[in-house]
């Protein structure tokens, strides 16, 4: 039954009262009206008192669609512990789910007795057990925290377009929402609306874990491809924080996929010293970045603070791998999480309740109260675990100064080298500039610059092209992604790919970025411009219209002028034209031959 508020004052408190007394009757007919306990309590067997008190319990426990208690309105809870519960009432703890696992006159006394003394610290409790049932925070034992992050790295690397052009991937994983929080978006622009929303899901079943179950747990829906309308972050960034977004992203979701395998392919394995792989693990993650780098990382990371799902930041970003990194060496190392999982999963095996197998509800732990050979082998089991945790949290407590004392050392180990490096190069650089500034020769610096290897370039043999040809007497015509066909003047006719051109990512082998910007341009018959009425409507979504594009088109202009061997730029002066618009004639792949007006609509 849904149970939706809008009204207030004492429209509103009558409201709450109704809903009380309907929810009191339902709850004695379904557990007490039958009872056997009924027979030998006349107590419990008067209907008018046995509401009464029900009903005081469900106030008591009761929370309204403005996250208050009903009689405690300085207790409020936040969107994301209510995960979705707007305009909706719900009660935590829950009495009718603790009447699934106990006797209706044990659970009336639990309730009585203990849990309505302190109703906020028994929520708590009881959300801690679904939110681990739910996936909302990690709870695995070693050997399913392996087995997830393998199917997660086959996720990312499924995903890995998607995250790339992105930031957001397509489709959910449903194996752990809190693994999906913390590494699956790479830094975002834009969020599925959704996402964005979601504490304004209505909520038809009072059920606090609704949103969670609808977008992410496989019996539900996984909404897999999913193509919904996005919502841009609540603080906008600058256009040089998405220009450096978009130019990092593949090297964050590479450098992802390096952690996903130093996890999944060394970690868990018995033989691997787990102190040497955190200090490898975070060296690795360091030396990626410059100093610069990590300053811009951190203004741009406060930006993505403003928005949270289940209190996890949504950009995948450096600080979420380096709490992924930390949380799987102590995990690994210590194994908290692995021995308590698997000692409340010998609570059930042993025992009567066997045939619930799982721990999901905070009063299957009472449920043991009922039954004196159960609560005893339940007491044993538990100061057992008692005190095995509280070796293993000193150790923990132990070891926290040397992840510390790592992750400094890691850092600034990076960043020294990079200084180093610029201390070797810097006394070429200096000497150079005194040449220039002595009017002196050059090749002063010669012997010096012989000490440096040479930079590797692409290889590429420039193109013959006829005796006076120009820029304006060229034709390229991409014949797929990977090929172009070039004509000239005198019937010239050359079939090119990528790599004879040098667009070629030494990294990977795949196309780079000049090559991707060259087929844009093709398909807007090589004429980007911002003043056409086409433009106008929707530059902002254009997807060459970033930051970066002035950057780009010279490192094309470059890389053109190489390869055909022709001296002046292959583009028109931006000034004059107020576009970027090449002297030669540029046609897209024939199986992409939208015109201008399909493809400004697509975006």
């Amino acid at each position: 039954m849904t149970y939706n508020i809008y009204k207030k004052g004492s429209e509103y408190e009558k409201k709450i009262e109704e809903i009380i007394k309907e929810k009191a009757n339902n709850i004695y007919e379904k557990y007490y009206s039958d009872s056997p306990e009924n027979v030998v309590n006349d107590a419990i067997n008067d209907k008018a008192n046995l509401v009464k008190e029900i009903s005081f319990i469900l106030k008591r426990t009761l929370i309204t669609p403005k996250r208050k208690r009903y009689l405690d309105k300085n207790y409020i809870l936040s969107a994301t512990d209510t995960f979705g519960a707007d305009s909706n009432i719900f009660f935590s703890p829950n009495f009718e789910e603790s009447l699934k696992y106990l006797s209706p006159l044990v659970a009336l006394d639990l309730f009585e007795e203990k849990y309505l003394d302190d109703v906020n610290r028994f929520y708590a409790k009881e959300h801690l057990i679904h939110q681990e049932d739910n996936g909302i925070i990690p709870y695995f034992t070693v050997k399913e925290l392996s087995c997830l992050y393998k199917n997660f790295a086959l996720f990312i690397e499924d995903n890995s377009k998607s995250l790339i052009e992105t930031g957001w991937p397509e489709y959910n994983f449903t194996d752990s929402v809190w693994l999906f929080c913390k590494l699956a978006p790479n830094y975002p622009i834009n969020l599925p609306k959704y996402i964005n929303n979601f504490y304004r899901n209505k909520n038809p079943h009072n059920d606090p874990y609704f949103f969670v179950k609808k977008y992410f747990l496989n019996e539900i829906n996984q909404f897999k491809k999913y193509k919904g309308r996005t919502t841009s972050l609540p603080k906008r960034l600058s256009h040089k924080e998405i220009g450096y977004i978009e130019e990092m992203r593949e090297k964050f979701l590479d450098l992802k996929k390096s952690v996903l395998y130093e996890i999944t392919q060394h970690l868990f394995l018995e033989s691997t010293d787990k102190d040497i792989w955190l200090q490898d693990c975070l060296r690795m993650l360091f030396s990626r970045f410059s100093e610069k780098d990590l300053q811009m990382i951190e203004t741009i990371d406060n930006k993505y603070d403003q928005i949270k799902l289940f209190n996890y930041s949504l950009n995948g970003g450096l600080n979420s791998l380096i709490d992924v990194i930390i949380f799987c060496y102590k995990e690994d190392k210590f194994g908290k999480m692995n021995l308590e999982k698997n000692m409340m999963k010998s609570l059930l095996k042993g025992s009567k309740f066997a045939y619930q197998k799982n721990i999901s509800s905070y009063y299957q732990l009472d449920q043991f109260t009922e039954d004196e050979l159960e609560m005893n082998r339940f007491k044993n089991i538990r100061n057992q675990l008692d005190k095995e945790l509280r070796k293993i949290d000193k150790k923990i407590a132990e070891n926290k100064p040397y992840i510390a004392d790592t992750i400094e050392h890691a850092k600034k180990e990076s960043l020294n080298i990079n200084c180093l490096i610029k201390k070797k190069y810097y006394p070429f650089i200096h000497s150079l500039i005194e040449c220039f500034e002595n009017g002196e020769s050059f090749e002063i610096s010669i012997p010096f610059l012989k000490q440096y290897p040479t930079p590797s370039h692409k290889k590429f043999i420039p193109l013959k092209l006829p005796s006076g040809t120009k820029w304006e007497h060229i034709t390229i015509q991409f014949l797929d992604y990977d090929k172009v066909k070039i004509q000239a003047p005198n019937h010239f006719k050359r079939i090119a790919d990528f790599r004879k051109m040098g667009f070629e990512n030494l990294k990977n082998g795949r196309p780079n970025k000049q090559w991707e910007l060259l087929y844009d341009l093709s398909r807007y018959r090589g004429d980007l411009s911002w003043t056409i009425s086409t433009y106008r409507k929707k530059v902002d979504s254009h997807p060459l219209s970033t930051p970066k594009i002035r950057k780009q088109i010279q490192r094309l202009s470059e890389s053109l002028k190489a390869y055909f061997n022709i001296n002046e730029p292959p583009f028109y002066d931006y000034v004059k034209y107020e576009a970027y618009k090449t002297k030669f004639f540029l046609l897209p792949d024939p199986l992409n031959t939208k015109n201008l007006c399909d493809v400004t609509e697509t975006f």
